[in-house]
Parts: structure tokens; sequence; C-alpha cells
């Protein structure tokens, strides 16, 4: 795919509080439907064209983000994602994405990926509420 995943990442919380994290993006088709997927935060966006599957992918991360901060759960989520979450009371408000190594073990969809599609690979840059 020649057009880059270009997308806007960037959420306001109550405080203001936000952590810059960066996502990888993989993008491919399957059965004719372009498909952008985020392995972290297992979300997808998909639609017939590259510019429809980054409209619906920033759609379901603004409402990942907004509904489990809304439900008080972001950090929760994240930690079952296999995130390195902060403490509530830390000083430093730092958020790691799993490795793709771990990933690969652990989500049979992305490793159907790797394995049997072509995809393209990009990293976005994403801020997340610090204070979920």
């Amino acid at each position: 795919m020649s057009e880059k995943l270009n997308f806007k990442g960037s959420f306001q919380d109550r405080n203001n509080a936000m952590h810059s994290v960066l996502l990888s993006l993989y993008s491919f088709k399957e059965n004719g439907v372009q498909i952008i997927y985020s392995p972290a935060l297992d979300i997808s966006g998909y639609g017939n064209n590259a510019k429809q599957a980054k409209s619906s992918f920033e759609i379901t991360l603004a409402e990942f983000v907004k509904y489990t901060t809304n439900k008080g759960t972001l950090f929760t989520e994240l930690k079952k994602l296999g995130w390195q979450v902060p403490r509530k009371n830390a000083a430093y408000k730092k958020f790691s994405a799993p490795r793709l190594e771990k990933q690969l073990t652990t989500n049979d969809y992305l490793a159907d990926i790797f394995n049997s599609k072509e995809f393209t690979k990009t990293n976005k840059k994403v801020e997340l509420p610090v204070a979920a």
C-alpha cells in the first residue's frame, strides 16, 4: 500500500495529561477488503480502500479510548493485552506496548497475518490519557 497510514491519535482526558505511545499497525487485504490492525490494542479498521480503512481505524481507536476511559478500564484493558502500565500514583506515567515476539506467541490473528498475508507495517504515535 503506497498511501501512508496517517490518522488522528490524540485524546484528551479531564486533566489533559497525555502520554505518547508508538503503535504498530499492519495493513493488508483479506477477501478484497483493506484492513488496518493494531495487535497492541487488538482493534482494526476496514474499508474498500486504504482511505476508508484509515477512517474506520481512527473511529475504532477513538471509541476504544473513549469507552475504556469513561468506564475507568483503560489500564485494565491494556494490562490484559500485555502492556506495561504505570501504577496509579506513579510520578512518571509511562505505557509500553507488548513486544512483537510476545504478541506473535499470544495473538493467533497476528501470527496468521505474518504467516499467510502480504502486509505493510507502519508505526504511528498515539496519545493515551494517563489518568484513565
